[in-house]
């Protein structure tokens, strides 16, 4: 009987570990997009070095995240030719926020439209 109990007792202390584990209701998970068509070379026939990186959604799908990460990126583009360094500060809908950098010529940027959440990181040629 002293095993069956230490058993019990066992199994209800993984049970309340694997539920005290489980993220809170209504958090969803970050989901990692693919961004390999959003980058380019510095030079023709060179590695894809600039462009989106890392991109990430909350709460939404890749396509969303992708859509709203090509808008930001032609937009900023847009400026760059026009002679403005200005990030973009709406986008279909998000509001971006610019991060603290983490590597040189990078951007790192959290847009939110209120339920969903898109992150990336946007790197810049230097030439």
């Amino acid at each position: 009987m002293v095993n069956r109990r230490a058993a019990a007792a066992l199994a209800l202390s993984f049970a309340a570990l694997a539920a005290g584990s489980a993220p809170p209701a209504g958090a969803a998970a970050a989901r990692a997009c693919s961004s390999s068509d959003l980058r380019y070379p510095f030079m023709p026939g060179g590695p894809d070095d600039f462009g989106v990186f890392k991109l990430r959604i909350r709460g939404g799908g890749c396509a969303t995240a992708h859509r709203v990460a090509k808008a930001w990126m032609r937009r900023f583009e847009a400026n760059l030719e026009d002679g403005r360094v200005q990030l973009p500060r709406h986008v279909r809908g998000f509001h971006f926020t610019q991060l603290p950098p983490n590597a040189a010529q990078t951007y790192r940027l959290r847009g939110s439209d209120g339920s969903r959440t898109i992150r990336f990181s946007y790197v810049v040629p230097n030439g």
